[in-house]
């Protein structure tokens, strides 16, 4: 049995037990920034339906008292903007009072905590023990993509480079657009020379959320060749320097499966996507699902009408049998055993897919030609 089987084999008994070991919190879908790529506008947020701290604080309880935390690894809050929320500093810290929940990592722009940087002093003190700052070019490009305001990019670089002084397990994260990827380069040195963060994680940009209004900014099959190669060429570089907790390792983010040609090449891991098999997600509205990228179409409950082992249980049905997603490209691949269809956040309820990396790379199909003149996900929606 090789490797690829063996990870295999460990995959499914994964996808059999499902132990809840990761939850992804989105906080809000506020935001003080404008970005032309998210996945979770502000303009699909509603206040009123946002969860209250003490509805957040007991849903965490719950996760505690339900699930079996000698299995549990971390929290990951992202957003919107989860320090535009005024009561986050109350909610982490009743939720740090269990042991179980002081490991946490919180995915930011970084600019308010540029302002506040004493913001990062607190939360350490409350289990956060990671914190990920998007940073999506060079200086122009950057504040361009991201819709911000002229000094944003330096409020983002500072803040990665103070939490990585303090002590923080440092993302620098960027998502990988046709405007920026020439500067993946640099941003890499800005990440590992100046920041001193501990992963440089690339992220392909998706057709969801405001990408539909902003489609020119989507990859062409040779500019995803061109991420992954310069991702494959740092990653055989340094791979000898990645135990060192101090060095900067290179990743490419939830792309989907490259084909047993690249995987374990680009990533210190085989990608296969956890939503609903080991990662449960919680909604700004107290919806139940996984990772805030995921369609809303597959929602599988609500935290203030259901029980969470319940749902847990029994209603992700969709995200650990794959048969459904078998159809299109899908239908007939050789690496289907491996993949299962890829990211959640790629499918529509029907199945249909929006790309999938392994067939841009290896065959140089271009998705973008594809897809409908409608948004392709619904993660934007309600």
């Amino acid at each position: 049995m090789d490797y690829f089987d063996r990870w295999k084999s460990k995959i499914e008994r994964l996808i059999e037990e499902h132990p809840v070991q990761i939850v992804s919190w989105e906080a809000t879908r506020d935001c003080n920034l404008n970005c032309l790529h998210c996945g979770s506008p502000r303009e699909t947020w509603n206040r009123e339906q946002e969860l209250s701290a003490e509805e957040v604080i007991r849903v965490f309880n719950d996760i505690a008292e339900q699930f079996d935390m000698f299995k549990f690894r971390h929290i990951n809050i992202t957003g919107g903007e989860p320090f535009v929320r005024r009561d986050l500093i109350d909610i982490l810290k009743e939720i740090s009072k269990k042991s179980c929940f002081r490991n946490i990592d919180i995915q930011t722009n970084g600019v308010i905590l540029a302002d506040k940087s004493e913001l990062l002093n607190i939360v350490k003190q409350y289990g956060v023990t990671g914190i990920g700052v998007s940073i999506d070019g060079l200086k122009q490009t950057h504040e361009r993509f991201r819709g911000c305001r002229d000094g944003s990019f330096e409020k983002s670089l500072r803040t990665a480079k103070l939490a990585s002084q303090k002590g923080y397990v440092v993302t620098f994260s960027t998502v990988a657009h046709s405007e920026n990827i020439g500067e993946l380069p640099e941003l890499f040195k800005l990440a590992r020379d100046v920041v001193g963060a501990r992963y440089f994680r690339v992220m392909k940009l998706d057709c969801i959320g405001r990408t539909n209004l902003n489609r020119n900014y989507l990859l062409s099959p040779e500019q995803m060749r061109q991420v992954v190669s310069f991702l494959h060429q740092q990653y055989v570089q340094d791979f000898q320097t990645y135990a060192n907790p101090k060095s900067t390792m290179v990743e490419l983010g939830c792309a989907g499966w490259l084909g047993r040609r690249l995987e374990g090449e680009v990533n210190p891991f085989f990608f296969h996507c956890i939503g609903g098999i080991n990662n449960l997600g919680i909604l700004y509205d107290g919806k139940i699902s996984s990772c805030s990228n995921i369609s809303r179409d597959f929602i599988q409950g609500d935290v203030r009408k259901d029980n969470l082992k319940d749902v847990w249980e029994n209603r992700f049905k969709e995200f650990r049998s794959f048969d459904w997603k078998k159809k299109g490209d899908c239908k007939d691949c050789s690496e289907w055993q491996y993949c299962h269809g890829g990211p959640m956040h790629k499918r529509l309820k029907d199945g249909t897919m929006i790309d999938c990396s392994y067939k841009m790379i290896i065959e140089g199909k271009d998705y973008r030609k594809t897809l409908p003149d409608k948004a392709f996900t619904t993660v934007a929606g309600n």
